[in-house]
């Protein structure tokens, strides 16, 4: 018990193991190579007052590990409207609002050209049925895709092509829908539960948060590991810290090359995310998401996050977040021009004298398997946590980080 636990890795799961072993008086040492933690949650802050989360995200306020570990309060949550509006294949846009909070909006979402009456029954009712469902117990369930699910269900391809693919095609970063139907289903209740958020100073707020409480002579930046043991870890610099247990709380294939026991990651899910500075709300400060349901479309969804959180943006100035989702094979140069066209059209002329801040290419934004529950994986003394190994999502890397520490604890 003289030796502590060794994690490595400084992103939202190794945070949340540290934070629980610190809570429960056991003391840790975490390694980080980079400078900063936060691991894929990152926010930079331009030389002129705009916050730029590294790649488009948000906060669901009900997962179940963000009201069990997070003090929502102190994030200073800003919430999005609960709906989208959505570009359709003619071009033209449609709204599509929550009726479950503004039940006069009931009657525009029956109107709205997304699918036909009984698409919208059928969702009043798919509604109904996870809300009265465990959340673990639909992580749980048997394999289908999400694509099979729907069909299965009986929705049109309609509201597939016009809802569930440019709303939760941009969610999971896979508009071939292609992953476990629990896992949508998790999902959708999430969104139905609570509310999609943005801290007001952006998204590290959340990794922040979680580093707040640790002792700082425990937390280790821009300090890589270059061997794992049961026994402990060897940095970088050849020297070796012992451990009572190590905890490799980073991606699939870092923890695949320290411990090449641990099964090499499946795949990963790309994005690409451009943010521009405008003189004015081309959303009009409505809080809405946009979602493009063109199949020929570069960009696929937008959103203006100061519409939200006015503190992601300098006064007298929008910020506007388009997200191209996997392999596009353009360069920079080329890509930004595709993207002002897609813009241009959707949001008018104007949108061609948006001035471009910053690219983000973000190649391993969210681990394609295994998607299951969340599940500690033991091996000798070494433990492996992080969302790669349940579900792509802020909750699975939370509760995977919880989860080993408490096994951690029982052990000892």
């Amino acid at each position: 018990m003289s030796a502590p636990v060794i994690i490595v890795g400084a992103g939202i799961a190794g945070l949340a193991c540290a934070r629980t072993l610190h809570r429960a008086g056991r003391s840790f040492q975490l390694f980080e190579a980079d400078s900063h933690h936060g691991g894929r949650v990152r926010t930079d802050l331009t030389e002129d007052g705009f916050r730029l989360d590294r790649g488009f995200q948000v906060l669901l306020t009900a997962y179940p590990e963000v009201r069990r570990q997070i003090d929502t309060e102190r994030l200073q949550l800003r919430a999005f409207r609960s709906g989208a509006v959505i570009r359709l294949p003619d071009g033209k846009e449609t709204t599509l609002r929550d009726p479950l909070r503004d039940p006069l909006a009931a009657f525009a979402a029956l109107r709205a050209p997304i699918g036909s009456l009984q698409d919208k029954l059928r969702l009043g009712a798919f509604v109904a049925g996870v809300l009265g469902r465990d959340s673990d117990a639909l992580l749980r369930e048997a394999p289908l895709s999400t694509l099979d699910f729907l069909r299965r269900y009986g929705w049109s391809e309609e509201i597939i092509a016009r809802f569930f693919v440019p709303f939760f095609g941009g969610v999971f970063l896979d508009r071939t829908l292609s992953g476990p139907a629990g896992f949508f289903k998790f999902v959708f209740q999430q969104f139905v539960l609570g509310r999609a958020v943005l801290p007001a100073l952006g998204m590290q707020r959340l990794p922040e948060q979680l580093a707040a409480d640790l002792p700082k002579e425990s937390v280790h930046l821009g300090v890589p590991v270059a061997a794992v043991s049961s026994g402990g870890v060897r940095l970088a610099n050849g020297e070796f810290r012992e451990g009572s247990d190590v905890v490799l709380a980073v991606d699939g294939k870092t923890a695949n090359r320290l411990l090449p026991t641990h099964p090499a990651p499946e795949g990963w899910r790309k994005t690409t995310c451009l943010y521009f500075a405008a003189a004015h709300s081309p959303g009009r400060g409505d809080g809405y998401l946009r979602l493009n349901a063109r199949a020929d479309a570069v960009v696929h969804n937008v959103c203006f996050p100061s519409d939200v959180a006015p503190e992601y943006a300098p006064r007298g100035s929008a910020l506007v977040s388009a997200s191209v989702h996997g392999e596009h094979g353009l360069d920079e140069k080329t890509l930004l021009a595709k993207v002002r066209l897609d813009l241009a059209e959707w949001f008018g002329e104007s949108a061609m004298e948006w001035r471009h801040l910053r690219n983000y290419e973000i190649p391993f934004a969210l681990p394609t398997g295994p998607q299951t529950a969340p599940a500690v994986r033991l091996n000798d003394g070494v433990y492996v946590c992080g969302d790669h190994t349940a579900y792509p999502s802020l909750n699975a890397a939370l509760a995977t980080g919880r989860l080993t520490a408490e096994a951690i604890l029982r052990q000892n």
